[in-house]
């Protein structure tokens, strides 16, 4: 297990806060809060006590402060945001395959592609 999730599953398991395990791990509370809430968002998994608190006192505090839902919803959109240029380098590759079998067809004279309804 890499220390980044072993910090998140220490947080969730026990409860202990960022700034704690900022401490503890020499790593910002920021950049914990963060991993938690991308890790919350990917697993579909609720906030924790701690966090609804935190949530909940910032709203009535400041409007200024980020929420828990705002954190999350970024970190969505940066899985999106990958899966999207993901997805792109898959059809750019499947492209470039089907160009290669579609040169070998031609240069070799031999027929690649398994034709639908052939017995095997």
């Amino acid at each position: 297990m890499d220390l980044k999730t072993q910090i998140i599953q220490e947080y969730l398991t026990q409860g202990g806060g960022f700034r704690q395990l900022a401490e503890k791990y020499g790593i910002s509370r920021t950049t914990i809060c963060k991993w938690v809430a991308i890790y919350q968002g990917i697993h579909n998994l609720p906030p924790s006590e701690k966090q609804l608190k935190y949530a909940t006192a910032s709203m009535n505090s400041s409007p200024k402060k980020p929420t828990a839902t705002s954190s999350t919803e970024e970190a969505l959109q940066q899985k999106i945001a990958a899966l999207e240029k993901q997805l792109q380098w898959e059809k750019l590759h499947a492209e470039a395959l089907d160009t290669m079998i579609n040169i070998a067809e031609k240069d070799l004279n031999i027929s690649i592609r398994k034709k639908s309804g052939a017995q095997q």
